[in-house]
């Protein structure tokens, strides 16, 4: 029996590929991936006291002219944030870059949100944050659709 071939139009094979990877979950226009990697140490430490991860992105952009009103205490538009709790194994981590940012873009500069994106252990095992991990701070097109690394280590190391 030989297989069915089912004819694909070019816009849907263009749009397979900017999909990303399979099983990639990257939501509407403002979503990107983190792919986190541990130092062994971390890693070591993390599966030892089980304890997880979290990533947290925050949105925020420049308030657009009259919109200034809008702005938080430090001047800049709040665009709400995603948090995203897991395992402390690598991995690549979709975000899907919702928080408020279709409600309030009509309020920042340019409509160009901006994110930071911070991860620190999820606190299972104990009060203290383990990780001292990198920081992405800088315009959400630039990272949208894509995958930004993240690399941790144990606090102190």
């Amino acid at each position: 029996m030989s297989p069915i071939i089912r004819p694909v139009s070019l816009a849907a094979m263009i749009l397979g590929l900017l999909a990303g990877p399979a099983g990639a979950d990257i939501a509407g226009p403002w979503g990107f991936e983190v792919d986190l990697s541990f130092s062994q140490a971390a890693a070591s430490k993390l599966q030892a006291l089980k304890e997880g991860v979290v990533i947290a992105a925050y949105y925020s952009g420049e308030p657009a002219a009259g919109a200034e009103e809008h702005a938080d205490q430090i001047g800049m538009i709040d665009l709400g944030e995603d948090r995203t709790e897991r395992d402390g194994e690598p991995a690549v981590v979709a975000i899907p870059g919702k928080g408020d940012i279709e409600t309030r873009l009509h309020w920042v500069k340019d409509g160009e949100p901006l994110v930071n994106i911070n991860v620190h252990s999820a606190r299972r095992s104990g009060p203290d944050n383990l990780l001292d991990c990198d920081v992405y701070d800088g315009p959400l097109k630039a990272i949208a659709g894509s995958a930004t690394k993240i690399g941790c280590k144990l606090i102190g190391e």
